[in-house]
């Protein structure tokens, strides 16, 4: 039986794991950690100090495809946010870099994490790696084997009074991205904050990486936002294709948009059509219960 579209375990044999990467079979391909540049934020931000150093003291083999500015950043807009919010959705987690972070702040800031992802390897991962370094935070954390459309209508659609943040680092296809924002317009009165990740992101056109453009097409050309992140110069290896899929980042271009809902609005989709259409159709199960808070 599928487990598409409900809360999943972590999996509790990784506690004793030497690799659980290795154990659950997940690849790492360039083997860069941020933390390896968490000294260059250091006292700025004593939450983020607190943070990284224990990030830092915890030996797992990961990598990371956010950059330190990026993790600094988070730790910022979640303590200017720090009250706002209830609940904090983290959509494609991959091995923990925003994870872990996230984990950090749950004590300073008083928030529940939901992490949500279409890979169940990955979210067990995830939760493996905060629960080696903030144990303290794991009882506080979900993990929701899904998308966000099917998030939305099984979980955000039946719970109330929760104030939420979704931080965006799931699929970089503009295509999806649209689906994905798209399908928040059916919560958006609990919504306080979106966070995308990789609006600086291109590459080859099999993979269409358009998260910014895929922004300004769900809530207008008007759109408001604050950039957080790298931005990296014109020339450097960052902004030429990798040896992977041809990724690159754009030259200038913010790392990351934070769009405060109050500052913005829906454009996309029309208030016609049906929450389910935004839902994967091939994955769609007619008899799943909706999941109550």
């Amino acid at each position: 039986m599928t487990t598409f579209g409900t809360f999943i375990a972590p999996d509790a044999s990784l506690q004793e794991s030497a690799d659980p990467a290795a154990q659950l079979g997940v690849p790492t391909l360039s083997g860069f950690q941020a933390r390896s540049r968490y000294g260059e934020y250091f006292r700025q931000n004593k939450i983020f100090d607190a943070v990284a150093h224990k990030i830092m003291d915890t030996d797992l083999h990961y990598e990371d495809q956010c950059s330190a500015k990026y993790y600094f950043d988070l730790v910022n807009v979640l303590r200017d946010f720090n009250g706002q919010f209830d609940r904090l959705v983290e959509v494609g987690v991959f091995m923990g870099g925003s994870s872990s972070i996230f984990a950090g702040c749950i004590d300073k800031f008083d928030f529940d994490l939901d992490m949500v992802d279409i890979d169940p390897r990955y979210l067990r991962f995830a939760h493996e790696r905060i629960r080696r370094t903030f144990p303290e935070a794991a009882r506080r954390v979900r993990l929701f084997h899904g998308d966000v459309a099917s998030y939305v209508r099984h979980v955000m659609l039946n719970t109330r009074n929760v104030r939420h943040i979704v931080h965006h680092d799931g699929a970089h296809n503009f295509n999806q991205v649209v689906k994905d924002m798209a399908s928040l317009y059916y919560v958006r009165q609990s919504l306080f904050a979106i966070i995308a990740q990789d609006t600086h992101l291109r590459g080859t056109i099999n993979h269409m990486n358009f998260v910014d453009l895929a922004m300004y097409a769900v809530f207008g050309t008007d759109l408001k936002f604050a950039p957080i992140g790298e931005a990296y110069v014109d020339g450097t290896e960052m902004t030429r294709p990798n040896a992977y899929q041809g990724n690159y980042f754009m030259a200038g271009a913010a790392e990351g948009f934070v769009l405060p809902m109050a500052a913005n609005r829906f454009v996309y989709p029309h208030p016609s059509l049906r929450m389910d259409d935004f839902l994967p159709p091939a994955r769609e199960e007619a008899a799943l219960p909706a999941l109550a808070d």
